[in-house]
């Protein structure tokens, strides 16, 4: 196994572990992304109070930072507590000197019991010198006022304070809303140009300490693995609100989130949909091919359902007027072609039951959680005497074989793969089923009168040459199609 990013955490440490680079190092950790870190203050707290604080020399956060950047690097990292103005001013200049782009401020200046953790005398350092350096800036609202002098009392001040805030140099500031009094809690981002809102439900919970630290490494893990801002603050916020949610109850006051929340994916189908439908373009006679074996059992229906639907390519092609996807960005690509399309998944179809003459599954068996559970619940959208047509590459073909080498080797080999080979990260996440657990799953479920195509039995490096005719029944075909009806 392997760590997917690196991430830095610069700030203080907290003694009773629920907040700091104590909570940072745990947040990386349950992003499977290695996390390093530079101490800054050492607190004496608990979930009650803070009773003493002792800042490290300047000179040993500096060194912190070298060692770190000279051995391992980084992807991305963040600040959290920096109290002093000599502090800042090495942290500045050393996010400078090793030239750390994607930096995550988390402007830290009073702890949750009301113990102030930056020095007055040190936030003109913290406007002049660090937040020109942050990729993101992520106040809450008491922090956001201390910065700009505004006082906010509703979302319109909000945005006041953010383009103010952008004014001293952060790149974007995301301004925390849990402060204001409302069932929603949303945070505002602005980059300068537009501002986006990010909601979720409210918490109600005493469980809170270290919401903010945890927020912004949450942020950071995410950029260290390349996700854009909007997805790394998008996963963020549902991993605080189920981290909230699970909270234990540790201490007598403020206790501390549950950091080994899974954190929600950001599917490559999401990230990358447009590079999905230029892989078709540039393997037009591999998808002619994969088509033309569905039309062949496909039955001619515009009362018929697409589950998958991705870019709706092959929806659009079989005359397929509905949809079910779950990736947005996919999902506004079908819809440019013409398909109506519900945000769902495979295991939770949001269509009444009895009511298509034919549901399409194409590929999306490899993608599921539970291939027995989405059959079922194509099996219930579909009306009585209706068709399913299931399509997949199998677990035993070569594709797939060629495919799971290449994830283990980190590269295809051109000799042996197709010309334009699918890209890898796509297939990262599937799960490849064999025609044997498929063909049994369906009869389990209670299809009958099955039907069954293949196609794609050359060798991969010549399909994008050819168009492959598809051949009636199942022998050795690595792209079979599965044809059934509902009793």
């Amino acid at each position: 196994m392997e760590y997917e990013a690196l991430a830095l955490t610069i700030a203080g440490s907290d003694s009773g572990g629920g907040a700091g680079i104590q909570a940072d190092l745990k947040t990386f950790q349950t992003f499977n992304v290695f996390g390093m870190s530079v101490v800054t203050s050492v607190t004496s707290q608990n979930t009650q109070d803070v009773r003493s604080i002792e800042d490290i020399d300047a000179k040993i956060v500096g060194d912190q930072i070298d060692m770190i950047m000279e051995d391992m690097g980084c992807d991305a990292a963040k600040t959290g507590m920096v109290s002093n103005e000599e502090i800042i001013e090495t942290i500045a200049k050393k996010v400078k000197e090793h030239n750390i782009k994607k930096l995550v401020v988390d402007p830290v200046m009073v702890s949750k019991s009301g113990a102030r953790l930056l020095k007055k005398e040190a936030e003109k350092a913290m406007l002049l010198k660090l937040i020109p350096n942050a990729y993101l800036l992520t106040p809450n609202i008491p922090e956001a006022v201390l910065i700009t002098g505004i006082p906010i009392k509703n979302k319109d001040d909000v945005k006041i304070a953010a383009e103010k805030i952008y004014e001293l140099g952060a790149a974007n500031v995301l301004i925390k809303g849990g402060h204001f009094e409302e069932d929603t809690v949303t945070d505002v981002l602005f980059d300068g140009d537009s501002f986006r809102s990010f909601s979720d439900k409210r918490i109600d919970s005493k469980n809170t300490h270290g919401t903010g630290c945890t927020l912004s490494s949450a942020i950071t893990a995410s950029l260290a693995k390349d996700l854009t801002l909007y997805d790394s603050i998008k996963i963020a916020k549902d991993f605080i609100t189920r981290s909230l949610e699970n909270a234990p109850h540790i201490g007598k006051g403020y206790g501390p989130l549950y950091h080994k929340t899974i954190p929600k994916d950001i599917s490559a189908f999401d990230r990358e949909a447009k590079d999905f439908d230029y892989w078709f373009s540039k393997n037009e006679n591999v998808f002619q091919a994969e088509f033309l074996a569905e039309k062949e059992l496909f039955p001619e229906s515009e009362n018929s359902l697409s589950i998958g639907v991705g870019s709706g390519l092959f929806a659009a092609k079989l005359g397929i007027k509905n949809g079910v996807e779950p990736s947005k960005e996919m999902a506004k690509l079908a819809e440019k072609r013409g398909i109506n399309v519900e945000i769902g998944t495979a295991e939770q179809v949001p269509f009444a039951s009895n009511k298509f003459d034919v549901v399409l599954l194409s590929t999306i068996l490899s993608y599921v959680t539970d291939p027995l559970n989405a059959l079922q619940e194509a099996h219930r959208v579909l009306k009585k005497g209706g068709h399913i047509v299931v399509s997949f590459l199998a677990r035993e073909g070569s594709y797939t074989m060629l495919y799971d080498l290449a994830r283990l080797m980190g590269k295809f080999d051109m000799e042996r793969a197709p010309r334009y080979p699918y890209p890898i990260k796509f297939i990262k996440g599937a799960s490849w089923v064999s025609f044997e657990q498929t063909d049994k799953l369906m009869h389990q479920v209670g299809f009958t009168d099955f039907e069954y195509m293949q196609t794609l039995t050359k060798h991969p490096k010549y399909t994008d040459e050819d168009v492959e005719k598809p051949q009636k029944g199942y022998k050795k075909g690595d792209y079979i199609v599965i044809k059934a009806r509902k009793k």
